[in-house]
């Protein structure tokens, strides 16, 4: 295997240069390309955290203990499945072949930022407008906010 000096030298360092500044602006503008955009870079976060355990191993030379891995991945934070689902299809055109895949598509519509006023009887209010992104599975959505918000703080704590 081949080691690329691309900027980051561990998950720690992919975090903070990509996932760090992609969550934040996640949460400033709420929208599908962010949120797309934090998934890819979370997603692209756990391979760190692979290459930091197992260094100069490649994940299709070790195929089981690689499952084990992302399994483990799954079962202490389900959010990274979700995830997973949705930067692998985003990378392939919106095909998978895998058989456990469970994301069937998005629903909802993002924020487009900035300040939203509404006139009442009782004055003038401002707020932000709503993100209403959900990921639908079979058996169910799930907020994209909270999934992504979910995966990012689970990560975060893995890296520390």
């Amino acid at each position: 295997m081949k080691k690329i000096n691309s900027g980051p030298t561990s998950a720690r360092d992919h975090l903070g240069m990509h996932a760090m500044p992609a969550f934040s602006r996640f949460q400033k503008v709420s929208n599908l390309e962010n949120a797309i955009d934090l998934a890819k870079t979370l997603w692209d976060t756990t391979g760190w955290l692979w290459s930091d355990g197992n260094p100069g191993v490649d994940r299709r030379d070790r195929q089981l203990e690689a499952k084990a891995f992302d399994e483990d991945l799954f079962r202490r934070c389900p959010d990274l499945r979700l995830i997973r689902d949705l930067a692998e299809a985003n990378k392939h055109g919106g095909e998978l072949s895998r058989a456990n895949v469970i994301v069937s598509g998005i629903s909802g519509c993002g924020s487009p930022g900035g300040t939203l006023y509404t006139s009442t009887p009782f004055g003038m209010t401002e707020g932000t407008p709503k993100c209403t992104l959900q990921i639908d599975y079979e058996g169910g959505s799930r907020d994209m906010t909270e999934t992504l918000t979910t995966a990012y703080k689970f990560l975060l704590a893995e890296t520390s």
